[in-house]
């Protein structure tokens, strides 16, 4: 007779062992071991050690941060003391030095000798700066790029002119000759700028070393290449004198006035030309004439002023080469007194010697070049090894 085993009934639970606690659902198992509490306590099992239940695991997490809280506030400590000019990034290093006598004794000296301190301080602050007003400061019989000191404003210009090769651009606009002068010393001397790097260079810390930068550097000029270079000295200049007269003021009435006795008949040759305070303007707005005979274009041909042509070549041996190179060999090149310089036939033969020489020259720079990078210029030969 043969015995039936029952079945062993299964727990409707589901259990962590290394946690010791129980679950209703899979889900909650799964959630479970991804927690911080479970991976504890593998870590205790492994070094076999007993589980911790959850609450004693909750406590250790927070003694934790707060540990690690006090460690990040200790060691982002800094705390200075004024009187003995010390710095402490150890909150009872520093409080050991407050109870110091030794910290006592300088705070104590430093109250009393901090009102006399201050007074001395602001007396010295406003002596240097009386001190640097009287003595750096160039007057206008003073040259600009040296020690020279002359009993007129007009020889100090008359020296800088021979000795420092000095000018003033668009001398015939300035009106104000003496201020323009007085503004360039005290930019030397207080500023201690040079005139013509204009504080784009190299700083310097005494007007010495400017004056002896631009005798150096042959700077004794004015800046007036850059726009804002011009616009930080056109307080003393007036270009009004050079605008252009409109029509239909006083100034062009005279004009008017002036031509009134021309004759008809000559209309045709003077219709081309308007005049407008001695500058000459062609009917088609494009290009203006000066007194001078320059030539103003309109801005929108500026890409045709500015081409640079080059002037065509004379020379025998240019015109030879651009020949041979445009028809080959079939030419027949004269001089001006009529003699051949080349024969039919000829351009072919000599152009096949300028290819080998060049070749060959081209070989050689080769040689040179890779001789002078390896070090050796001469040709050596391995011996042979019996």
């Amino acid at each position: 007779m043969s015995v039936v085993s029952e079945p062993i009934p299964r727990s409707k639970f589901y259990t962590c062992l290394a946690c010791q606690v129980t679950f209703n659902t899979a889900q909650d198992q799964r959630n479970h071991y991804g927690t911080d509490w479970h991976r504890y306590n593998l870590k205790r099992k492994v070094v076999e050690l007993p589980p911790v239940t959850y609450n004693v695991f909750e406590q250790k997490v927070l003694a934790q941060q707060a540990q690690s809280k006090d460690a990040d506030e200790k060691a982002s400590f800094s705390a200075e003391c004024a009187s003995c000019k010390k710095t402490y990034y150890s909150e009872n290093a520093y409080a050991n030095h407050l109870r110091s006598n030794k910290h006592k004794v300088a705070e104590i000296k430093a109250v009393q000798d901090g009102g006399v301190l201050a007074k001395k301080t602001t007396l010295s602050a406003r002596k240097d700066e009386e001190n640097m007003q009287e003595e750096f400061k160039l007057t206008e019989v003073d040259c600009l790029f040296c020690a020279q000191k002359s009993e007129s404003f007009e020889t100090n210009l008359t020296h800088m002119t021979r000795a420092h090769s000095f000018f003033i651009p668009e001398i015939e606009y300035l009106v104000d000759l003496q201020g323009l002068i007085k503004y360039l010393g005290e930019k030397i001397s207080v500023k201690n700028l040079c005139l013509y790097c204009n504080g784009r260079g190299k700083g310097l810390k005494s007007f010495e070393a400017v004056r002896q930068h631009m005798m150096d550097k042959g700077h004794c000029k004015i800046a007036y290449e850059r726009d804002e270079d011009i616009m930080e000295v056109s307080d003393f200049y007036d270009f009004t004198s050079s605008y252009p007269v409109e029509e239909g003021s006083e100034e062009w009435e005279n004009i008017d006035d002036e031509w009134e006795d021309i004759e008809e008949d000559n209309d045709d040759e003077n219709d081309d030309v308007k005049i407008l305070r001695g500058d000459l303007l062609n009917d088609d707005d494009i290009e203006l004439i000066l007194p001078s005979g320059a030539r103003i274009g309109h801005r929108s041909l500026r890409r045709y002023y500015k081409q640079n042509l080059r002037p065509e070549e004379n020379r025998d041996s240019i015109i030879i080469n651009r020949l041979i190179t445009q028809y080959g060999s079939n030419i027949d090149y004269h001089r001006r007194s009529g003699g051949v310089l080349l024969a039919k036939g000829h351009a072919k033969h000599a152009q096949y010697y300028i290819a080998t020489f060049q070749d060959k020259r081209l070989h050689d720079d080769f040689d040179t070049r890779v001789g002078i990078k390896a070090n050796k210029l001469q040709r050596h030969f391995r011996a042979q090894i019996l």
